[in-house]
């Protein structure tokens, strides 16, 4: 859940535009697909059981494995995610290709 919020907080924050990223600070090609599927699990468990205390240990295992998979480090991944939020123009950016990609999965 707290992917989840933290995610949609991104779209309402708002800072200087620029265009890249720096150095340290995950690429949107590789950022996208992490918060995509972290955002997927995080809306099944819930979903499926509700109240957060009854699925934190699951989806920070489901989490943690999904960072594993990508080599990202939870805390570059975070880094990351507030670095998107402060910058408009990339977390409009990364929220038009999850949007884009999950349209397509859902055709």
């Amino acid at each position: 859940m707290m992917f989840a919020r933290f995610f949609f907080c991104l779209v309402l924050l708002s800072a200087c535009q620029q265009n890249t990223v720096p150095e340290g600070i995950l690429p949107l090609d590789q950022m996208a697909p992490l918060v995509q599927e972290i955002t997927l699990l995080e809306t099944h468990f819930q979903t499926k059981f509700g109240v957060p205390s009854q699925y934190k240990k699951a989806l920070d295992l489901s989490v943690a494995r999904v960072l594993k998979k990508s080599s990202c480090s939870k805390a570059d991944f975070e880094k990351s995610l507030k670095y998107y939020a402060a910058h408009p123009a990339l977390q409009k950016e990364l929220n038009e290709k999850l949007l884009t990609e999950l349209s397509r999965k859902i055709r």
